[in-house]
């Protein structure tokens, strides 16, 4: 006598995902924040000046759908105008750190 195994429909959906390698930014996000954290502290900059942390996706390339590049959009309090970006691969590790707008750190360059 077979057993069948009966899973809900959800739960083979989350299965099947897995293999393909489908990422979103929140889990992006929460898989960064160690990087993220390190380059906030390699700058000097508190926590408590920071008031929000974007991550986005960026396409890395026209060759495949995988291919991207996650930016961190960092709000800091002492901006009243732009962002720190931290430019990172797809898997987090961290590729160039600039500021944007009308924000300015010591020893980060400005775009």
């Amino acid at each position: 006598m077979s057993m069948r195994l009966r899973l809900p429909a959800a739960t083979l959906a989350a299965a099947l995902a897995l293999p393909l390698g489908l990422s979103s930014a929140p889990a992006a996000a929460a898989t960064c924040q160690a990087q993220i954290d390190q380059v906030l502290q390699d700058l000097g900059v508190p926590q408590s000046e920071v008031k929000s942390v974007k991550v986005v996706h960026r396409p890395g390339g026209a060759r495949s759908a995988g291919n991207y590049r996650l930016n961190a959009w960092v709000e800091l309090g002492s901006c009243s105008s732009g962002h720190l970006v931290i430019d990172m691969t797809r898997h987090c590790v961290v590729q160039q750190s600039y500021t944007t707008g009308g924000c300015s750190l010591p020893a980060v360059l400005s775009h």
